[in-house]
């Protein structure tokens, strides 16, 4: 499956790769499953504690949201409810 990627120039390449994830799948994830759709989609092998830094990146700049649902923690994109 081949997934069209888009890269903002104010984030990271990494940070970048979590948000097309995210806009991709249009739905909550958390972080051991944006790991692995990363390392998936992108060829690569990081850690979650990477990802978890950059999913706080993004958080921090307003591009994803946290929600917790019990004691599970979920990410999503803002906007990704918005269709083109």
């Amino acid at each position: 499956m081949e997934m069209e990627s888009v890269f903002l120039d104010n984030l990271p390449d990494t940070a970048n790769m979590i948000l097309n994830i995210l806009w991709d799948r249009n739905e909550e994830m958390c972080t051991a499953e944006l790991t692995e759709a990363v390392n998936e989609v992108y060829n690569r092998r990081w850690e979650k504690g990477l990802i978890q830094e950059f999913i706080n990146l993004l958080i921090r700049m307003d591009y994803v949201e946290k929600k917790r649902h019990g004691f599970r923690v979920y990410y999503t994109a803002l906007g990704s409810d918005y269709e083109l």
